[in-house]
């Protein structure tokens, strides 16, 4: 189920190195936070039924536990993003 947990970001969300070159607009941001919450809410329906099928609740620890580790990496990508790099522009 961990492996699984990643495989579910991977398929609703670009890689790192895309997001740390092409992430330049809040809009683009919004669309990467989006698909967190997509992967985050698929992953937990996927979870939830493989435990219980399993009648454990390892499927449900691993998954989640890959799940919290997948937003984290796509977290720190956002902070390294182009978009940090801009300066706010407060007068348009």
């Amino acid at each position: 189920m961990a492996l699984e947990g990643l495989h579910a970001y991977s398929a609703f969300l670009p890689s790192v190195m895309t997001i740390g070159t092409f992430v330049d607009t809040p809009e683009k941001v919004q669309m990467i936070r989006e698909g967190e919450i997509t992967a985050t809410v698929f992953l937990g329906a996927l979870v939830t039924s493989v435990g219980i099928m399993t009648k454990s609740l390892w499927p449900i620890v691993m998954g989640m536990l890959a799940g919290v580790a997948m937003l984290g990496v796509y977290e720190y990508a956002l902070r390294r993003a182009p978009i940090q790099e801009q300066e706010p522009q407060y007068f348009q």
